[in-house]
């Protein structure tokens, strides 16, 4: 246990946001069966593995995982994305 004097470390804020959640759902995946992220990453030419346990967004038929999400900008890390002109209701993306 740490002294009274000594400081704890703080952790960094590991939330992500969606800014469209009209548009976006989030899932966790609970089986595996072979889905792919819609997205590929940069250098790539096929489509990556969702995997057992991980998290991922869909829309419609599209899953995409989190690093294709925060990528193209479908999930913040800013939790103020809403005051910095973050997407508005009804985007098309």
């Amino acid at each position: 246990m740490p002294d009274a004097q000594e400081e704890i470390p703080a952790q960094p804020d590991g939330r992500l946001y969606v800014p469209m959640p009209d548009v976006w759902d989030a899932h966790v995946k609970k089986n595996w069966e072979q889905d792919y992220c819609f997205f590929q990453n940069p250098g790539e030419n096929y489509f990556h593995l969702l995997v057992g346990g991980e998290i991922y967004l869909q829309r419609g038929d599209e899953k995409c995982c989190l690093n294709c999400a925060l990528r193209h900008g479908f999930t913040t890390t800013d939790r103020l994305h809403w005051q910095h002109g973050g997407a508005k209701k009804g985007h098309p993306l």
